[in-house]
This record gives C-alpha cells, sequence and structure tokens, in this order.
C-alpha cells in the first residue's frame, strides 16, 4: 500500500518540518494519511539520497527500503498446502 502527503512552503518552512519529521519518525510516531511509520531494526536497509537539477528546476530525494524477511516464510507454507 501507498501512502503519501504533499506539502509546499518555504525554505525556512522546509526546514522547520524536517526538524520535526526526523525525530519524530526515529521514534515510531511520523504518520502518513493517518499511517504510522515503522522502520525495522532488525532487518538491513539500503538508503540512498539523489539530486537532480536541470534547466526547469531541481529535486532531492531521500529513499530508505527494506525486505520483507516473513514474505517468503508466507509463500513457502501457501505452496506446501
Amino acid at each position: 500500500m501507498r501512502y503519501q502527503e504533499d506539502y509546499t512552503g518555504t525554505k525556512t518552512e522546509f526546514a522547520e518540518f524536517i526538524k520535526k519529521a526526523v525525530p519524530e519518525l526515529f521514534a515510531g510516531r511520523l504518520t502518513v494519511e493517518g499511517k504510522t511509520i515503522s522502520i525495522p531494526s532488525d532487518v538491513t536497509l539500503d538508503y540512498k539520497i539523489k539530486y537532480d537539477e536541470d534547466a526547469e528546476g531541481g529535486s532531492v530525494s531521500i529513499k530508505v527500503s527494506w525486505d520483507n524477511p516473513n514474505l517468503d516464510l508466507e509463500i513457502e507454507e501457501e505452496e506446501e498446502e
């Protein structure tokens, strides 16, 4: 399931947003569309930062992803039945 919230504002407003969002994320209290974000502590995380700039504008993205270790177990259980 994909959740997303969009914001607009000044550089100062964005800085305030980040200052609040990052601690909330690591405290397990950050929500997106009412869904609490939970980053697992028992799996390897893949994370990257991306910067893109051209004549039309630019963007900066930070992405964190991980595999669900229980996914393979669920698939194997279904196949055995």
